[in-house]
């Protein structure tokens, strides 16, 4: 692994080299690096995550680094270097660290995604001025999906962002905890709600769709031994994330133009 340059550190901490906007664009469109927030009674969690935008697999290097400005004016650092291995179209969570909501003074969490060569090819930062107190950006946290009372209303509107549970037997609700458990370690936000829904189907079997919003991404009849559901709960969260992607390029494409 080559050394990564002093002036990149610089770059990312007080954005001032014009040099770190030339090649901005260059980051996160392979592998994209994002830092998760989840607050809990006392401490703010911080996850670093990445995202493989593209079919092909990696072997990559994370760093993740947390530097902590006291009253006195001095800084210290922290990190975790690890390499790491990333699928095609997934999405893994690397790390994490805890802030404490009474820890005082400026935090910049940093996270840095090298290739084989070395060159940083995903990158995110998170500057919390008034340390623990700082008042966080909600799109950037992971939230418990409520139960399927609170996910259905009774007036019929639909809160986005949520995996729902339409299920008729043992295996239907295994396939949906092996499913959501995935999702939520993962650390997947989703813009649509992601719907699991059972049916009746040939014999004495169910069909099992996954639909992200209105469009099916995935389908099978159910079995009920645990291997097997476990398996298609990673099939159809790998077939979730990849259209999730797909909606997203085209997005960016659009607003481009």
């Amino acid at each position: 692994m080559k050394l990564k340059p002093f002036i990149l550190l610089t770059c990312l901490l007080v954005g001032a080299v014009p040099t770190v906007s030339l090649h901005a664009q260059f980051y996160n469109k392979e592998v994209k690096a994002e830092i998760l927030i989840e607050k809990n009674s006392e401490f703010t969690t911080f996850k670093a995550s990445a995202e493989n935008l593209t079919p092909s697999d990696y072997s990559l290097q994370y760093d993740f680094m947390v530097f902590k400005t006291g009253a006195n004016g001095n800084t210290s650092k922290s990190n975790q270097v690890h390499d790491f291995f990333i699928k095609g179209n997934d999405k893994i969570l690397l790390s994490q660290v805890n802030i404490n909501y009474n820890e005082e003074g400026k935090i910049i969490l940093v996270l840095l995604l090298y290739d084989k060569d070395g060159k940083p090819i995903g990158k995110d930062r998170i500057v919390l001025e008034h340390g623990g107190k700082t008042e966080l950006d909600p799109q950037r946290e992971q939230v418990v999906a409520p139960s399927q009372d609170q996910a259905k209303p009774q007036d019929g509107f639909i809160i986005n962002g949520l995996v729902i549970e339409d299920t008729l037997t043992k295996a239907g609700r295994d396939f949906y905890r092996y499913f959501y458990s995935d999702y939520y370690n993962r650390g997947i936000i989703s813009a649509k709600n992601i719907t699991i829904e059972e049916a009746p189907g040939r014999g004495r079997t169910t069909r099992i769709s996954v639909k992200v919003g209105d469009d099916l991404v995935w389908q099978f009849f159910s079995q009920p031994r645990k291997e097997f559901l476990k398996q298609m709960a990673r099939t159809a969260l790998d077939r979730s994330i990849a259209y999730l992607q797909r909606l997203q390029q085209q997005k960016e494409q659009i607003t481009r133009y």
